[in-house]
C-alpha cells in the first residue's frame, strides 16, 4: 500500500511540474505576443525583402548592424600613378546610418517596404582636385654625367619623389620619401662625398636628386625645414645651392601654403628635372 502511494505521489509530482511548465511557457508565450504586438514592428513591413512582423527593437538594431558591415565600403583618394602618370579615380565610401534606419523601421506603417538609410563618405582627393593642379610654381634640373651606378641611384630617387601630392601645411621629408638606401631594393655604389674626401657609397648621387629639389623648392618660395650643404662644393649646382642627405641627414620642407603641391621629377637627356605643380589661384600668395 506504501509503495502504491509513493508511486502515486512521485507521479503526480511529476505531472505538477510538467503542469507548471506548460502554465510557464503558454504565461510567457503570451506575454511574448503581447510585447510583440504592441512594441514590435508593424505586420507586413518589409525590410530588404525579410518580413520583420513583430521583430523588436534590440532585434530590428541586430539586424541592421549586421547589414551594415555588410555594406559598408571605405572611401579611397583617387591618386597619380607613380609609372604612367595616369590619375586613378576615387572610390566613393559609404556606410550604414544604423539609428536612423532602425527608427525608420520601427516607425513604418504596416505592409511598408523599408531600406538601409545609407551615408555616402566623399574622399578627400578628387580626380578633379588632382586635373586642377597644373601651375607650375618651382621647375629646376641638372645635368647627371654618365656613371651607369650613379645614374641608376638619381633614376630611383626621383621616381620615388615623383607625382607625390602635398597637402597644405605638410612637411616633405627627402629620406621619407625615398625610403631605406639599400642594394635590397635596387641602389648602387656611386661616389659620395664624406668629411670633404670622395668615396663610394650606397645610393651615391641622390643628392643630385634633393639639390635639384631644393632649388625648384627655392624657386617656389615655400619653407625650407632643414638642409644641409656639402662638406666640399659640388659641380651639378651653385655653391651654396645644394642639400645633401645621407642615413642622419634629410631634406625636408613644409607646404606652407593653402594649396594642394604635386612634386614631379624624372630624367630627360641627361637632366635631373623636377618640377613642382599647384592649384593655387592667381590671387594666392605664399
Amino acid at each position: 500500500m506504501k509503495k502504491k502511494f509513493s508511486m502515486y505521489f512521485k507521479l503526480s509530482s511529476i505531472l505538477a511540474v510538467i503542469s507548471i511548465l506548460i502554465a510557464i511557457y503558454l504565461v510567457y508565450d503570451i506575454g511574448d505576443k503581447v510585447e510583440r504586438y504592441l512594441y514590435g514592428v508593424e505586420p507586413g513591413v518589409i525590410f530588404e525583402g525579410q518580413d520583420l512582423t513583430g521583430y523588436l527593437r534590440c532585434e530590428v538594431e541586430e539586424l541592421v548592424l549586421q547589414r551594415a558591415e555588410e555594406e559598408r565600403i571605405e572611401p579611397q583618394n583617387a591618386y597619380i600613378d607613380r609609372d604612367s602618370g595616369e590619375i586613378i579615380l576615387e572610390v566613393i565610401g559609404k556606410e550604414v546610418n544604423v539609428l536612423r534606419t532602425v527608427n525608420v523601421i520601427m516607425e513604418a506603417n504596416e505592409k511598408s517596404k523599408v531600406s538601409l538609410v545609407i551615408i555616402h563618405l566623399d574622399p578627400e582627393i578628387t580626380q578633379e582636385l588632382l586635373s586642377s593642379i597644373d601651375k607650375v610654381i618651382g621647375s629646376y634640373f641638372t645635368w647627371h654625367g654618365s656613371g651607369y651606378s650613379r645614374v641608376t641611384n638619381i633614376r630611383m630617387g626621383t621616381y620615388y619623389i615623383n607625382n607625390t601630392l602635398l597637402h597644405p601645411g605638410e612637411v616633405f621629408s627627402f629620406n621619407k620619401t625615398v625610403g631605406p638606401v639599400t642594394a635590397e631594393r635596387g641602389f648602387q655604389y656611386a661616389p659620395v662625398i664624406v668629411s670633404r674626401s670622395v668615396i663610394l657609397g650606397l645610393g651615391g648621387g641622390l643628392c643630385q636628386v634633393s639639390s635639384t629639389l631644393y632649388n625648384a623648392v627655392l624657386e617656389a618660395d615655400l619653407q625650407i625645414v632643414e638642409r644641409y650643404p656639402h662638406s666640399r662644393p659640388v659641380g651639378y649646382v651653385p655653391q651654396g645651392r645644394d642639400a645633401t642627405v645621407s642615413y642622419s641627414l634629410d631634406f625636408k620642407f613644409q607646404n606652407n601654403s593653402n594649396s594642394f603641391i604635386l612634386i614631379k621629377g624624372g630624367l630627360w637627356g641627361g637632366r635631373v628635372q623636377i618640377e613642382l605643380y599647384s592649384n593655387q589661384s592667381d590671387e594666392e600668395d605664399y
